[in-house]
């Protein structure tokens, strides 16, 4: 399903991708008067937040829980910006626990706020109490002096977080294994504290600012999931690029952003059409913008360098399970990190990241330390069929996964044409690896492999298909301490009419940070800081010209998801 508008082959701004930080920096755009162009690659709109649909059931590939979403937080905060704000309804999570941290010894709620964490903590950890107050007391400064729209946006954002913070600022910039060891914590302790990886990036590395934003945008006011599903977002962004003269296409995979005397004049399609226009606001990986769409010869040899220096973070590895049970009211509205050691999680970084290298024994060693992350989507947003009829359950694992093609045995990765899916060492690794998340799931749910009626795996070679992003990483370029805050990329480039939306921004991964990444390019373009003005109540663009919601609206249809995958109503 193409979108086309009338033969138009010039536009004031085309986005490259439509995960969040694109589509939301077309949202702003559109209704501040630009007619914007969105072109996505892929079928369907929505990158990491996309769903998909298999027999009576939908499956999130990226939204499993959601923070700041109370009625000052930052994504409501971006919604209402664009006349959004009534139209995403955010069911929350148990605020007793939303996310369960279980070790064979121990086990710990992640509750909403501060001090009803920590007393947890001290609860399972009091030999440690004197350490776990410090170690709080720092993320909490850190979080609480923290606007994850406002604060990355401008030097201005940054020196009021440091003012506000105040002695804790110091540790800001610190690798947060660094903090543990200064707070002196028992390996339980540490164990649970890092077990919550700070987007995939290992605590010798995360920036101790990484880490308390992470926390505190869930710890403020709990975890929340959005009443339909991820590909709400899509859906809703998508509808206000077009009600506000813009428009978007999928099946549109651009192949080189057009640059002459380091000025944007264009884009090219893989098909050879030629769009014309003056701004790009690319939502694709940052190492695909500028090596291969901008292309290594339009580009100085310093900046060539540093792109290939960025290193990215790890990707994920997931399993769909659907269950023959329903969950719905016998489990607490909770995900659960499920770790089969106790012991600090840079030992299964370490290996992850060596995984090429690794002997079978390693492989071995790898797997029994290699944590699962369980999400049960039908728990979350009962009420809603398309997730999973009554009498069953919709439940995803997923896990850090190595990034390597040596690991997978495959040479070449799909963004450059490979073909991967038959290849006999790349099925072996994604059995192994599906066989130990089913195993970390069953030790939350007992008895699970006695009940499960759909099992499907993707792996980081299926997020590069999908996303065509960089050894399949969804979070972008890793969070460490040099690749964080005033060293990672803001959305401007040096060459004019570039602009940068998504995971690799200064604003971070996840869905409030593409978001806020976007919101930012849009200011970048437009020549304004739009965070603060958002932040004081501006909407911009005409509510009224929204279409309206029918009862029968289906956010996938909506943008572009195939007629095969069309919701039909359960009959029973």
């Amino acid at each position: 399903m193409t979108h086309g508008s009338g033969g138009t082959t010039r536009w004031d701004v085309v986005v490259i991708g439509s995960g969040m930080g694109g589509l939301t920096a077309a949202a702003y755009l559109a209704a501040n008067g630009k007619r914007t162009l969105v072109l996505e690659a892929g079928e369907v709109l929505g990158g990491c937040t996309h769903v998909f649909r298999r027999k009576q059931f939908e499956f999130e590939v990226g939204v499993h829980y959601l923070g700041d979403c109370g009625p000052d937080g930052a994504i409501p905060t971006m919604l209402r910006g664009v006349g959004l704000d009534d139209r995403i309804e955010f069911r929350p999570m148990d605020p007793d626990g939303f996310d369960t941290i279980v070790y064979p010894e121990v086990t710990v709620k992640v509750p909403r706020g501060w001090d009803a964490y920590l007393a947890n903590l001290i609860q399972a950890f009091p030999a440690d109490a004197a350490g776990l107050r410090k170690f709080i007391g720092v993320l909490r400064a850190l979080g609480e002096a923290t606007d994850r729209i406002t604060t990355p946006s401008s030097n201005q954002g940054i020196a009021r977080m440091i003012a506000s913070a105040g002695p804790a600022a110091l540790w800001a910039m610190v690798p947060l294994g660094r903090l543990l060891d200064a707070c002196k914590l028992g390996n339980a302790a540490r164990s649970v504290l890092s077990s919550q990886a700070s987007y995939l990036s290992p605590p010798h590395r995360a920036a101790t600012m990484v880490h308390a934003v992470f926390l505190h945008n869930y710890i403020r006011d709990g975890g929340w999931f959005p009443a339909g599903g991820g590909q709400v977002f899509a859906a809703h962004l998508a509808s206000v690029v077009r009600a506000h003269g813009g428009d978007w296409r999928t099946h549109a995979r651009v192949r080189r952003i057009l640059v002459e005397q380091g000025r944007v004049t264009g884009v090219e399609l893989a098909d050879g059409e030629r769009i014309d226009t003056d701004v790009v606001v690319s939502n694709a990986d940052i190492k695909r913008t500028f090596l291969d769409l901008v292309g290594r010869d339009k580009l100085p040899w310093w900046a060539v360098k540093r792109v290939d220096s960025y290193r990215m973070s790890l990707p994920l590895f997931n399993v769909y399970l659907a269950l023959d049970i329903d969950l719905r009211g016998r489990m607490p509205i909770t995900n659960y990190f499920s770790y089969p050691i106790l012991e600090p999680s840079e030992k299964a970084f370490d290996l992850a990241e060596r995984a090429g290298t690794l002997s079978e024994q390693q492989i071995g060693e790898l797997y029994a330390r290699t944590p699962g992350f369980v999400s049960v989507q039908s728990v979350k947003d009962p009420a809603c069929e398309r997730i999973a009829p009554a009498g069953y359950t919709n439940l995803e694992v997923m896990s850090a996964a190595p990034a390597d093609p040596r690991f997978w045995g495959v040479p070449t990765g799909p963004y450059d044409g490979g073909r991967y899916r038959r290849e006999a060492t790349y099925l072996k690794r994604k059995e192994e690896i599906t066989e130990v998340l089913i195993e970390r799931a069953a030790a939350i749910i007992p008895n699970l492999r006695d009940h499960i009626v759909w099992q499907e795996a993707g792996s980081p070679v299926t997020q590069e298909r999908y996303t065509l992003s960089s050894g399949g990483v969804a979070y972008g370029i890793d969070l460490s301490w040099h690749q964080f805050g005033p060293f990672r990329p803001i959305p401007r480039t040096r060459i004019k009419g570039l602009f940068l939306a998504g995971a690799s921004n200064s604003w971070g991964p996840g869905v409030e940070g593409a978001m806020a990444s976007g919101v930012g390019a849009a200011g970048w373009v437009l020549g304004r800081n739009l965070g603060p003005e958002i932040r004081r109540g501006r909407v911009y663009g005409d509510t009224a010209a929204l279409p309206d919601i029918p009862a029968d609206w289906d956010p996938l249809m909506e943008v572009g998801g195939p007629e095969h995958q069309r919701f039909a109503p359960s009959s029973s």
